[in-house]
């Protein structure tokens, strides 16, 4: 189903704002029926669930949820506070609130931490990268739209243009990883990334400034980079997943190449 695109009211015979839903024909007579609030909440879990909204992304603002499920102000806030309450959702500073992955900060951390340092636990890292960034080059192959086809050429001419600062190479990279990620049509994949957002860019930033900095690896990058999304762009899976596979394959060559007991036998 397409973002943004409810197949039904999420609210079907919704009675007037915040009244009680009439008790359902099947539930024993004793049974509360589910506040307005909790419905709103079910329902914005519904819309995460369908991709409507991504991990990162603001929600829109509780006058226009409140007017698009037809409920006061004063439910949506409720709603909120109880998905922020259950680690869905965060306020951000300056107003609104974005979604949030499903966390996972405690093991994020560990792993950053086995990571940094350790040749050998990169080169995993970086063979299962390998695994699953070739399935999502495939399927980004098959579900990109046009318009983030479009997002990701920009995107490549903006990371690898000559005059952008060196300081940069680790975010830029990052993103464009994780556009490819939202042009899998995968909401879970997606959610996936952003969970191992920050082992992902350390391992990153041991490669582009600590283990291989310099212009020779960036030219390779930029050429890997450019097939990965020509084929994309070209909507070839096979290709797309040939490149991909290539890309991740040079850089795990170059992390084995500097210790040789990172390779496996």
């Amino acid at each position: 189903m397409p973002r943004g695109q409810m197949t039904e009211n999420p609210f079907p015979m919704q009675p007037t704002p915040d009244q009680p839903a009439a008790p359902n024909a099947h539930s024993g007579e004793n049974e509360r029926p589910k506040r307005v609030a909790d419905r709103v909440a079910d329902t914005l879990l519904a819309r995460f669930a369908a991709g409507d909204y991504l991990p990162g992304e603001r929600l829109p603002g509780e006058r226009q949820l409140a007017e698009d499920m037809n409920v006061s102000r004063v439910s949506v806030r409720a709603a909120l506070q109880k998905l922020k309450t259950r680690g869905y959702l965060r306020a951000v500073q300056g107003g609104g609130t974005e979604l949030l992955s499903s966390t996972g900060i405690e093991m994020d951390v560990a792993m950053t931490d086995l990571v940094r340092g350790s040749i050998t636990n990169l080169a995993d890292l970086m063979e299962l990268r390998r695994t699953l960034e070739t399935w999502a080059a495939r399927r980004a192959a098959e579900n990109a739209t046009d318009e983030q086809l479009a997002e990701l050429r920009a995107t490549f001419q903006q990371v690898h243009d000559p005059r952008r600062a060196a300081k940069y190479r680790t975010e830029d990279d990052h993103r464009l990883h994780m556009m490819i990620a939202r042009a899998s049509g995968s909401i879970i994949y997606y959610h996936l990334m952003k969970m191992l957002h920050d082992v992902l860019h350390t391992a990153l930033d041991e490669i582009r400034f600590h283990i291989f900095a310099g212009p020779q690896f960036d030219n390779m990058v930029q050429n890997h980079h450019r097939a990965i999304i020509d084929a994309i762009a070209a909507r070839d899976p096979d290709r797309a997943e040939q490149a991909m596979y290539e890309h991740l394959g040079a850089v795990i060559n170059h992390v084995t190449e500097r210790n040789p007991k990172a390779a496996k036998d």
